[in-house]
């Protein structure tokens, strides 16, 4: 088979896999869930400077569980994690998670994004009010399906980057390997980075060359050169391209990249490393003290110790999956639009131009 994207270039082009996602466009934030109808096996790696994380230590190489029965990508930073607890509950009910006795403990990781600055939210100073999360995450575990949106849409709502508004983004890519097998891989990004996802002042990504057909605006690789300009966010909601080094906010990338692939969880972890190359080829800068940066992998494969890739199949899909990342960062950004008081959208800018 040709190489490419899925069907639909998404992560649920890899069976197993469902997105749910939901958003208040009213206080600018929103929440997305990955989850399937078995667990995954799950690593995760961390290179931002400020996380916000739930359970990462249970998925650490040398801990003992290693799986997840749902990931949570989330606004509202801190106030966030509450809905990976919503989630939790719901997969409960559902008889979903690790069976320890007579006890099941849904195992939920989540990480969060800071959207504080935008728009108003006011829930999360009164005393006793449901938290937003929680209502967000009911509706986004609930709504979980193969489609999904891309752009402001579920925990990318509220995300912006330093030149525009960010969001939620996905892709997809296929391929065969040396066993003969056909593999999947995929990602699903919240693009919230501090850094620029252009080159220069655009309108040409900065991992233009990484595009497929058009699907972040077709307008291929730039001849500029890098003009030495270092853009980071600021608060406000002015976007003006200008070099600016006053009041950064904290901002990350989190997202989880995905496959079909017999991987065990060293490999799973190599996985992500490798995806986090996606975040700095195509965001500058990158993984820097503000960010949050964070990345789960997972695999749907239920026979991993029967079929074992070899280190050159791990290069390849890790190569991807760096690859389907930084699409993703890009897709993320192409297709959001102004959530009220953000940065405009890439198309606002340069789609008519």
């Amino acid at each position: 088979m040709c190489p490419g994207p899925g069907k639909k270039n998404l992560i649920t082009d890899i069976l197993g896999i469902q997105v749910g996602h939901a958003e208040d466009l009213k206080i600018g934030t929103g929440v997305t869930v990955i989850t399937g109808n078995k667990p995954f096996s799950a690593a995760v790696d961390v290179r931002g400077g400020g996380p916000g994380t739930r359970e990462t230590d249970m998925l650490s190489l040398e801990n003992s569980i290693g799986r997840a029965d749902a990931i949570v990508l989330s606004g509202g930073s801190a106030f966030g994690l509450d809905a990976c607890s919503e989630v939790q509950d719901l997969l409960r009910k559902d008889n979903k998670g690790y069976k320890v006795g007579k006890a099941v403990v849904p195992l939920v990781p989540g990480a969060v994004i800071f959207d504080l600055n935008l728009n108003d939210k006011p829930h999360i100073n009164i005393i006793g009010e449901r938290s937003p999360w929680r209502t967000l995450a009911n509706k986004a575990y609930k709504s979980a399906n193969t489609k999904f949106l891309l752009g402001s849409f579920g925990a990318g709502c509220g995300a912006t980057t330093a030149t525009l508004k960010g969001g939620q983004g996905s892709t997809s890519w296929t391929q065969t390997f040396s066993n003969g097998k056909v593999y999947t891989v995929g990602a699903i990004v919240v693009n919230n980075a501090v850094g620029n996802p252009l080159l220069n002042e655009g309108p040409n990504f900065l991992s233009a060359h990484l595009e497929f057909g058009d699907e972040f605006g077709g307008y291929g690789i730039s001849k500029a050169m890098y003009d030495n300009i270092l853009r980071a966010k600021r608060l406000s909601s002015q976007s003006d391209f200008s070099q600016n080094f006053d009041n950064i906010s904290s901002n990350t990338v989190i997202g989880v990249i995905a496959t079909d692939a017999p991987l065990t969880r060293s490999n799973l972890k190599r996985l992500a490393i490798m995806a986090h190359d996606g975040i700095a080829r195509s965001l500058t800068p990158a993984h820097t003290p503000m960010d949050g940066d964070t990345i789960f992998s997972i695999t749907t494969c239920q026979n991993i110790k029967e079929q074992v890739l070899d280190n050159l199949d791990i290069l390849a899909l890790g190569s991807r999956a760096s690859d389907c990342f930084a699409r993703a960062c890009n897709r993320a950004v192409y297709e959001a639009e102004a959530v009220g008081n953000s940065k405009l959208g890439w198309k606002n800018f340069f789609q008519y131009r």
